[in-house]
């Protein structure tokens, strides 16, 4: 390339990569509330054009370093910025104030704490959260990063989100790292790493709104390049580190029997359950503390709903045929589904990426809460299948923010019909398009 086209191309670049570094700071520092729904949507609008401008364009050899210096870039950018599209926060910083005052988080509620009157609680955390009446749901490495950014103390909600950023960033990176490593070891293009790396979405909620499925996907990646190596041990122990962030990565175990075969894996599996043990025991040590775990589990997955597909056709013929929402026997019907799915996946499957892929696919489809943030391992997966409808929802799930205009939180069917019914004509397409034959690279489609 000569001079001339290289100064031509950087000032063609530079316009996406201010656009998406413009967008992200507007969301970080420019909008009082997630309820401005529209400046909400404006910003990651222009954060998705640049996005996909940059992965049309720009997505060549001569511009990797620059890219990944964008894709660092604009996490930094967030560093100081409090979360605007998430009040899960809130419950973060109290499970680490009661470590820190040496209480169990699983042992109260924090409706139970706040009539104990203990004077070191912070009442504007208890008002804020989401889940005043239920028993934590974080497993022991959330809790360790919750225990970290209570340290600032009562009031420096600021200070303990950067805190929280600061642990969640390393793994962000340590994602790229290893998709880089990966596509590298399985002979695939390099830059597709980009997919995820420059996502608005996957920037704005990790490392803006600090969900740790950024951790989750972290240690299922280190999974598969141990699985790739025959380091089964090692692999082992990344799953089990996986479930100490999120517990869905146990899903993943029976896809060890592909790479090392049935013995070794049950040898695995009691590595995985030991290790998970080990770390779990210091916040859950008896049948009451298990039982409050559980019981927070089972009433989030069986009474709460955001966002769902599947679910939400179950609930229209509930509401026709019973006259309410039947969510406690649709709930029933979609594990059942759920698991035909998983069966399918890991019997199907041609390899370790594509089983994943379709396993959470399958999880979230037959989900009655779908956040945004949890279509994100989709993201992480894809440039190593052939699908990119996932690429698409990240756009489309930006339709689903609009639930929090009000409060009480109220969802638009219209726009999950819309959300849903573009992403299954974009995988119509996908399915019949010929351009996704095998050896393709299409970084867009």
């Amino acid at each position: 390339m000569s001079d001339q086209t290289h100064k031509t191309s950087l000032s063609g670049y530079l316009f996406p990569a201010v656009l998406l570094l413009y967008a992200i700071f507007q969301m970080a520092y420019g909008i009082p509330s997630r309820a401005e729904i529209f400046a909400v949507w404006l910003n990651f609008g222009l954060a998705f054009i640049a996005y996909f401008s940059i992965l049309h364009r720009f997505n060549t050899d001569d511009k990797i370093r620059i890219n990944y210096g964008l894709a660092i870039a604009a996490r930094l950018v967030l560093l100081f910025s409090f979360p605007l599209l998430s009040d899960d926060i809130y419950r973060f910083i109290w499970d680490g104030t009661l470590i820190l005052h040496h209480i169990n988080p699983f042992s109260y509620t924090p409706q139970q704490l706040m009539e104990m009157k203990l004077n070191w609680l912070n009442p504007v955390l208890f008002h804020k959260m989401n889940s005043p009446d239920y028993f934590s749901v974080y497993p022991p490495i959330n809790q360790l990063a919750f225990w970290l950014s209570a340290l600032p103390g009562k009031g420096n909600l600021l200070a303990s989100a950067i805190i929280l950023r600061l642990f969640i960033l390393p793994f962000e990176l340590g994602n790229i790292h290893l998709m880089k490593k990966l596509l590298k070891f399985y002979q695939k293009d390099e830059k597709l790493v980009f997919l995820y790396a420059l996502n608005p979405l996957v920037i704005l909620e990790f490392t803006g709104n600090l969900h740790f499925e950024a951790v989750m996907i972290f240690f299922s990646l280190w999974m598969i390049w141990f699985l790739a190596h025959k380091k089964w041990i090692k692999a082992s122990l990344a799953l089990a580190l996986g479930i100490g962030a999120k517990l869905l990565p146990v899903l993943f175990l029976p896809f060890f029997i592909r790479h090392i075969g049935l013995k070794k894996s049950i040898y695995a599996g009691i590595v995985v359950a030991l290790s998970t043990i080990l770390m779990f025991l210091p916040f859950i040590y008896n049948l009451s503390l298990a039982q409050h775990f559980i019981e927070s589990i089972r009433l989030y997955y069986g009474k709460f709903e955001f966002n769902g597909s599947i679910y939400q056709i179950l609930k229209a013929i509930g509401w026709k045929y019973y006259g309410y929402n039947p969510i406690a026997k649709t709930s029933k019907i979609l594990i059942i589904l759920t698991l035909i799915g998983f069966a399918i996946s890991y019997i199907k499957s041609k390899n370790i990426f594509s089983g994943m892929f379709w396993l959470m696919f399958i999880d979230v489809l037959f989900g009655a809460i779908i956040h945004p943030w949890y279509i994100l391992i989709l993201v992480a997966l894809s440039p190593f299948v052939k699908w990119r409808f996932a690429v698409v929802w990240s756009v489309l799930i930006c339709l689903s923010y609009y639930t929090y205009r009000v409060f009480p939180y109220q969802e638009s069917m219209t726009l999950v019909w819309i959300e849903y019914g573009l992403l299954a004509f974009f995988m119509l397409y996908e399915w019949f398009n010929k351009s996704f034959k095998k050896g393709n690279v299409n970084y867009l489609s």
